[in-house]
Formats: structure tokens, C-alpha cells, sequence
């Protein structure tokens, strides 16, 4: 069969239009993406509560039998020196209450005491005698996170009468003359026995660690409400009702994050020592994250692009793949897309190529959008857009595939702010009560990162974390 010169020369341009129609584009430069913005800090208003009962327990426990005593103890005996031995032993439980704001224990103890006069005549008598310590303690905790106590008080005892020899005196004379030598033993006790046996330094530390624990504050997608702690300030202790209490005020970094299992973190940040806490407050601030991954938006765009193709006058444009990669001032669209001609039904003549878009990305409050605007052919692609389909060279595709790069978020925006309403009014935690109120979402912070789009909106609002010493395990 031959082939005449017309025919050979026609068919001849169009094996050259199909072939000479392809290209690849060099990849654009890129560079890294903007950092995510600033996370703010607030002071989340804690406490920590010691109950009456736990305090008294631990005393009970610890506080050992004997009180106080006093070995050759020289004092004035009416007429002349006395040398005295006292022991005084606690008798039974030590009973306690809140007075004032202050902490006021009952302690019922008995005194032994063996009495030798010296001087003119020489004498010794024995008496036993019963009482109870009113004490009153003012508690402060310290930089070390040890309750602290200034106890004073006042001894009630019988009046029981010692004879001396020839004299006869009561012991409540002897302890009134010298009450301060004598009951300071036993307050210092007292204190000592406060300082060992109350501790807020390994509770302060599991309130510490809990709050370092993800919250879920999402079901679908699954959300997580994360406090970074800062600083821990203190306030206190105050004592009222059955309690003493603890004024905290913990400076976190707080966000909500989108993710299968709780974010955990590796290490849990180390106890501080306490900082001065000024007026306490429970106001609050948070980001709460709306996120949209690259290849979910691109998946999206391409869905629609399938679905309706782009037209460029006869010719129509198939987009066969679709990926967004980030860049620093912009986003960067790979495509690889074919051109089919209106004359060709089977497609032997499509054009094809792999090129390069940049657009600009915002977020529309007005529809709760993710929008990529300004889109335009990268340099390198565009030279060869011009080299080899000179047809496609302007900016229509630009235009037609920019208005299938939006992508709403305001129905999971929405979604996510109810559920992170409800989970914070609803009180979280066993031991550690975490509970508050959303206010009011502000307007967003828009960027983009490594793996997708994020919009941050700043929440404003209350939160109040709670400790109940006896029921931390």
C-alpha cells in the first residue's frame, strides 16, 4: 500500500502534535513552611485539698506517746530550788477542728513528775497529773513544699497537789510559773510531727502529673484537650469547713489536638518549686484546632475535577493526579493533567504533562473555608506550557482549577465546639476534678504547615482543677 505525499505529510503532524504535546516540568523551589502561631499561656486556678480527717489520721499515727520531757529541769519550789524529772505522755487521740482559719488541735496527755528540793533542807515528792494541750496553728507552706506550723496554745491540767517535805504545792503552779519551758516541748513537737507527717510535696506532684494528662474533649474526629504546664504559683494554705486548702495557680499552654490516641508526652515536665500567686483567677485560654490535611484536600479537588472537567475552548483538561505541597510564602500544586481534543473521541492525541501551580492560601470566616487563590503556573512550568501547548498558556486553567481548591470546615468547626463545650462543663478526673465553661471562640489564626491546613481559633473561657488528698492513689 502506498501512502500519497499529502497524506504522508498530514499524518506525519499529527504524530508529532501527539508526542511533541508532552512535558515535565522541573520541580519549583520550596521553602520550609510558616511555623504554627503561638500557643498563649494562662493560669489555671487549682486547689489543693487536706482534709481534716487525713491530717489527724497521719498525726494520730505518727505522734508518738510521749510528748515531752525534762531531765534535771532547775525552777524555783516557793522556798527554795527544785530539780525536776516530767515526762508527759499523750492519753488518747488527738481531736482537731478549723478555728479562725487557723488549726486547732485538743491533746489529752499525763504528766509524771518526780520533784527534789535542795537548799536549806533537802526534800522530794512524786506527782501524777492529768491534762489537755488547746493548741492553735498557723500554716504556711514553704519553698521545699512542707506545711509548715506556729503553734501556740495553752495547758489545762488537775489540780493535783505534790508534797515537798514539809511543803505542799499543786503542779498547775509549777506548770503555770513555767508554762512556756514547759509546753514548748510539746508545741515544738506538734510542729515537728506537722512538718513529717502532712505532705503536699508528692500530692502537689500527682495533681501536677494529672493535669500533664490528655482530656477528651471529641468523639468524631477524636479530640484531646493538652496542658503544657509552665509554672506553678501557690496561695495558702487556707483553713475553713474540714479542710485546709491549697491556692494554686498552674501557667499552661493549652490546645485542643485532633488524634487517634491521647498525645501522651515521652516525659512529664518536673515538679518546680512554687512561685508567689497573686490574685487567683480561673480565666482561661486555649486554641482549639481545625486542621485539614494536603492529601485530604487534594483528593477532594480532584473528586470534583473528575467529576466536572475543566474546559479550555475546544480542548478539555483531565487531571489524573493532584498533590499539595507546602512552601513558605505559598502552597504548591503538582498536577499531572492530559488535554483531549473535541476531534479525537478515542484519545490517540491527548497532550500530556506534569507541571507546577503556586496560590496563595486564606481561610474565609464568611463560609468557614479553606480557600487557595491566586493561582498561577510556577515559572519553569509555565515556559513550557508556552513551548509546547502554547493553547494552554494563559491563565484559564488557573482560574477553572482555583475554584476547585476550597474546601468548607465550618460544619467540623462547628462540631468540634459543641463537643468541647459540653466535655469541659461536664467535671473529668478521679482525685483530680477538671471542669469549665467556653465563653466565647475568637477569630482564627490561618497557616499552613508541613502536613496540611490549620486554622486556630482562640477560646476564651473558665477552668478550675480540683484535688481531694484522700482520693489520690
Amino acid at each position: 500500500m502506498q501512502i500519497r505525499p499529502r497524506h504522508a505529510i498530514l499524518f506525519a503532524a499529527l504524530l508529532l502534535c501527539a508526542c511533541g504535546g508532552s512535558f515535565t516540568a522541573p520541580a519549583p523551589k520550596r521553602t520550609p513552611a510558616p511555623p504554627a502561631p503561638p500557643i498563649p499561656t494562662s493560669t489555671l486556678s487549682a486547689s489543693l485539698t487536706v482534709p481534716m480527717a487525713s491530717i489527724l489520721k497521719a498525726i494520730n499515727q505518727k505522734t508518738q506517746t510521749q510528748l515531752a520531757r525534762e531531765d534535771g529541769k532547775k525552777m524555783g519550789c516557793l522556798i527554795g530550788k527544785c530539780e525536776i524529772n516530767l515526762i508527759a505522755r499523750r492519753t488518747g487521740p488527738i481531736t482537731g477542728r478549723i478555728e479562725n482559719g487557723k488549726f486547732a488541735i485538743d491533746v489529752p496527755f499525763a504528766v509524771h513528775a518526780d520533784i527534789k528540793m535542795k537548799g536549806l533542807f533537802k526534800a522530794a515528792g512524786t506527782a501524777d497529773s492529768r491534762g489537755v494541750v488547746h493548741a492553735v496553728s498557723a500554716l504556711t507552706l514553704g519553698p521545699d513544699w512542707k506545711l509548715h506550723s506556729q503553734t501556740t496554745g495553752t495547758v489545762n491540767m488537775d489540780e493535783t497537789d505534790v508534797n515537798i517535805g514539809p511543803l505542799k504545792m499543786r503542779v498547775t503552779q509549777l506548770w503555770d510559773r513555767y508554762q512556756d519551758e514547759l509546753s514548748k516541748p510539746l508545741f515544738k513537737a506538734f510542729d515537728k510531727q506537722i512538718a513529717n507527717d502532712v505532705q503536699i510535696r508528692p500530692q502537689a506532684q500527682k495533681l501536677w502529673a494529672k493535669i500533664q494528662q490528655p482530656i477528651r474533649v471529641g468523639k468524631r474526629p477524636l479530640a484531646w484537650l493538652v496542658l503544657e504546664p509552665q509554672a506553678l504559683r501557690i496561695s495558702g494554705p487556707q483553713a475553713a469547713g474540714n479542710a485546709v486548702a491549697v491556692a494554686l495557680g498552674v501557667d499552661v499552654k493549652a490546645r485542643v489536638v485532633l488524634a487517634d490516641q491521647p498525645p501522651v508526652p515521652t516525659t512529664l515536665v518536673p515538679l518546680p518549686a512554687p512561685q508567689h500567686l497573686g490574685t487567683a483567677s480561673n480565666e482561661f485560654f486555649f486554641v482549639v484546632p481545625v486542621t485539614l490535611p494536603y492529601d485530604q484536600a487534594a483528593a477532594l479537588a480532584l473528586k470534583r475535577l473528575a467529576k466536572k472537567p475543566l474546559h479550555v475552548g475546544s480542548s478539555t483538561v483531565k487531571f489524573e493526579k493532584l498533590q499539595i505541597l507546602p512552601s513558605g510564602d505559598d502552597v504548591i500544586v503538582e498536577a499531572k493533567f492530559c488535554v483531549a481534543q473535541s476531534w479525537d473521541p478515542f484519545g490517540w492525541f491527548d497532550a500530556c504533562g506534569d507541571g507546577y501551580l503556586r496560590g496563595t492560601p486564606h481561610y474565609d470566616p464568611a463560609s468557614g473555608s479553606v480557600r487557595v487563590s491566586d493561582v498561577h503556573y510556577d515559572i519553569a512550568t509555565q515556559s513550557l506550557v508556552l513551548s509546547t501547548m502554547r493553547f494552554l498558556a494563559g491563565d484559564a486553567v488557573a482560574k477553572e482549577l482555583e475554584k476547585n481548591l476550597v474546601f468548607s470546615v465550618a460544619k467540623d468547626l462547628t462540631k468540634l465546639d459543641d463537643e468541647v463545650r459540653s466535655a469541659l462543663a461536664r467535671p473529668q478526673g478521679n482525685g483530680v476534678i477538671v471542669s469549665g465553661e467556653v465563653q466565647s471562640f475568637g477569630d482564627p489564626v490561618f497557616t499552613w504547615t508541613d502536613t496540611g491546613f490549620l486554622a486556630t481559633f482562640p477560646a476564651h473561657g473558665t477552668i478550675t482543677a480540683k484535688a481531694d488528698l484522700s482520693a489520690i492513689h
